[in-house]
């Protein structure tokens, strides 16, 4: 006589475990690195856009605002609502679409034989994963947003 057993079996159980575990070791460090290249983009986006706004404003008043840095709060994870009351950020005209988690500002150059005209540097702070190492990235009037790391411009 033979016995029907329905289900699995211990080690059916265990094997089917092991295999989850592996596909999710694999699966969560490489959603955790793509959630930072997202967070990272808007740094990147911003920047791009703080620095259009600056040669916008160059064409039409001859010279580069200088803005301090905006949210003053520390860069981090959590979203920051953009609503500067400083009134180079309102005559600059640049407004993100919703809240930022990066802090963000301009240092400018007066025209010199060097750089006609003056230059700025545009500057984003941005703490993606809450470990106080903020990621920077810079463009000026002659170079797009690149990021700065302590392994070089990336």
């Amino acid at each position: 006589m033979s016995v029907r057993r329905d289900g699995f079996t211990l080690v059916e159980l265990m094997i089917a475990l092991a295999c989850i575990g592996i596909l999710a070791a694999i699966a969560v460090p490489t959603w955790l690195e793509w959630r930072s290249d997202a967070r990272l983009g808007e740094a990147n986006v911003c920047v791009r856009g703080i620095k259009g706004h600056q040669m916008a404003y160059e064409a039409t008043f001859n010279e580069f605002l200088p803005l301090p840095l905006y949210p003053t709060s520390d860069p981090g994870v959590v979203l920051r609502v953009w609503n500067p009351s400083d009134p180079d950020w309102q005559a600059l005209g640049f407004f993100p679409e919703g809240a930022v988690r990066g802090a963000y500002g301009v240092t400018t150059t007066p025209p010199s034989t060097s750089t006609p005209g003056g230059d700025f540097l545009v500057t984003g702070l941005m703490d993606v994963d809450g470990d106080d190492n903020n990621a920077i990235f810079t463009a000026t009037k002659s170079i797009n947003p690149r990021r700065i790391t302590s392994r070089g411009v990336r």
